[in-house]
């Protein structure tokens, strides 16, 4: 059963900013964010939309099943080994992982989403010559997405808002899911350190 958005999860799909950064806990819903802003994107004839996850193997265990099922109606042709889908409308989805950013160089975008920022290595070098540039001829948008993991990059990505009026951060934590038993968050709060249930919950 497809679940619908929370509240929160709607906060962010609806708000106009290009650049959404997002902070949130463990099973808070990125994945059903992302697939759903994703998909609302594909709608749009001759979209080119790319989910990044920090390897290609997680790109495939996180979003690649979901994304073939939800839109095998409106696929043309599905690419596994590439992770490629291509809709009858035009629209392509594809997912990478951060190994092979260099990969998406010179290409073009409307929408890039980019998921568990702070796992990944050199972002803001990656993110200046080979990602931003995928946006500019179509003045395409990011999503960004990520558990905080201390005060590196995604810290800095997410207080850009203070300095750039095209982005916009959001903070959540994984009690705004309402598909979620409190009681299993608490659980996890017995179990884990302070620090450790702040950063990940």
């Amino acid at each position: 059963m497809e679940l619908s958005l929370t509240e929160s999860q709607k906060t962010i799909a609806i708000n106009p900013h290009r650049f959404r950064v997002l902070c949130c806990g463990r099973r808070w819903g990125k994945t059903t964010l992302a697939i759903d802003q994703i998909k609302g994107r594909a709608t749009i004839p001759n979209s080119r939309i790319a989910y990044i996850a920090p390897t290609y193997q997680q790109a495939r265990d996180i979003a690649w099943e979901v994304l073939k099922k939800d839109c095998k109606e409106a696929s043309e042709s599905i690419n596994e080994s590439r992770l490629e889908i291509k809709l009858v409308n035009d629209s392509l989805i594809i997912l990478r992982g951060w190994e092979s950013i260099e990969t998406l160089r010179g290409q073009r975008f409307d929408l890039v989403v980019i998921d568990e920022i702070a796992m990944m290595r050199n972002f803001e070098l990656a993110w200046e010559e080979v990602i931003r540039p995928t946006l500019t001829d179509t003045k395409g948008e990011g999503l960004f997405i990520s558990t905080p993991k201390g005060f590196n990059h995604f810290y800095e990505l997410f207080n850009k808002e203070s300095k750039d009026k095209d982005y916009k951060s959001f903070h959540f934590t994984t009690y705004d899911n309402q598909h979620i038993p409190i009681d299993e968050i608490n659980k996890a709060k017995e179990e884990l350190t302070e620090d450790r249930f702040a950063q990940e919950y």
